[in-house]
């Protein structure tokens, strides 16, 4: 995969906002050292674009703000966005990245101290770490991680914003390619490449039509749209490390069955609910509920089969999730997906996806741009 660097990939004023927010996190716990594995962590927490494969990439964040990150020597060149003043630790294939991580350890004085673990550090590298630092005291990450990357400053806030932007781009598109006779595959290879051509980073989608669309998130596939068919047009788009997520149900011009827009009005309906009974203090269970009893009272509550909506931010899917059981209570700052939906097995889908943030004293819908409505046959 290339990987461009003619810009950092995350803004270097939230990287920098993530470690301070990790140093002070560090010292509240007690820790001297925040070790950072995953993806989306080692890019927030460091500013660079690399991960662990079978080679080892990882970054040391210490209780004074200081950034060290591991890395293969010949991918070197890949991490000049690291923050002024951190330390490039390369290791050569032939040899063992695992000392290369434990000179440095040292070097920023916490080999012998309480180092928190990105809970998505393989098993593997935990035990290989824990004999390469063999003075350390490790401890899983409980909530220092998910802490900052769950409450968003405002200028993640706005990077989110702007991701929804390109996200919303699409639907234009595809009100302009779908039709009658032409595949799945077809209108996403049309849409994709004209938002490419225009300096887009589509990061995943989803189009569905039909009874292809009653089994969610199945892959974009050869089905010939027909007259009549519901299409979910499920798309996220990147800009600066952020993500932006949105879903709209269309419609193929020629008689679309009347339960189908039965179906589509309970979910716009169960989305509305839902949003306008999000603020500060309300449980995530209960948005969740919200929505599903707008469903229910419809008389399809048993084809609403999944949670309503994920937190976003660095990754598709983050902290916190609208799930019944969840009792995480909503803060300002939390960026969340709102996406109820109604599939009847073997005839059709239905769903609405919006992103809100949760403000003092609501939420604010960051995918406004695009009309929830995009298909006069629902209205």
């Amino acid at each position: 995969m290339t990987i461009e660097t003619a810009r950092p990939s995350i803004p270097a004023e939230l990287v920098q906002q993530h470690i301070e927010q990790a140093a002070a996190g560090l010292a509240q716990r007690n820790a001297d050292a925040l070790l950072v594995f995953r993806r989306t962590n080692i890019l927030g927490f460091c500013g660079v674009p690399l991960e662990p494969t079978d080679r080892l990439v990882c970054g040391l964040i210490s209780r004074d703000g200081q950034i060290a990150i591991v890395v293969p020597a010949f991918e070197a060149g890949m991490a000049g966005t690291l923050p002024p003043g951190s330390e490039l630790v390369t290791w050569e294939e032939y040899e063992d990245p695992y000392r290369a991580l434990a000179k440095v350890a040292a070097r920023l004085g916490v080999d012998s101290g309480r180092i928190i673990l990105d809970n998505f550090t393989w098993l593997s590298a935990q035990q290989r770490l824990a004999a390469a630092i063999p003075r350390a005291t490790i401890v899983p990450d409980t909530d220092l991680i998910d802490n900052i990357r769950m409450i968003k400053t405002p200028e993640e806030v706005a990077a989110i914003r702007a991701a929804c932007e390109d996200t919303g781009r699409i639907y234009p598109l595809i009100s302009k390619k779908l039709r009658a006779g032409i595949s799945e595959l077809e209108l996403r290879c049309d849409v994709i490449a004209q938002l490419e051509r225009s300096g887009l980073t589509p990061f995943g989608d989803i189009i569905q039509g039909g009874e292809s669309a009653s089994i969610p998130h199945q892959p974009t596939g050869p089905r010939i749209f027909r007259d009549g068919d519901t299409v979910i047009v499920d798309f996220v788009c990147t800009r600066d490390g952020y993500l932006g997520d949105m879903t709209r149900t269309f419609a193929v011009d020629g008689g679309v069955p009347d339960e189908a827009k039965r179906a589509y009005r309970a979910v716009r309906n169960a989305q509305a609910a839902a949003i306008h009974a999000i603020k500060p203090g309300i449980a995530c269970e209960t948005i969740d509920a919200a929505a599903r009893s707008v469903i229910e009272q419809a008389g399809l509550g048993d084809y609403f089969v999944h949670r309503l909506g994920h937190g976003i931010g660095m990754d598709v899917h983050e902290l916190p999730y609208f799930v019944k059981g969840n009792r995480q209570l909503l803060r300002p700052g939390m960026c969340i997906t709102v996406e109820p939906g109604v599939y009847l097995p073997g005839q059709f889908g239905v769903r609405i996806e919006d992103v809100v943030v949760v403000t003092p004293g609501g939420c604010e819908v960051l995918t406004r741009g695009v009309p929830t409505d995009v298909s006069p046959v629902f209205n």
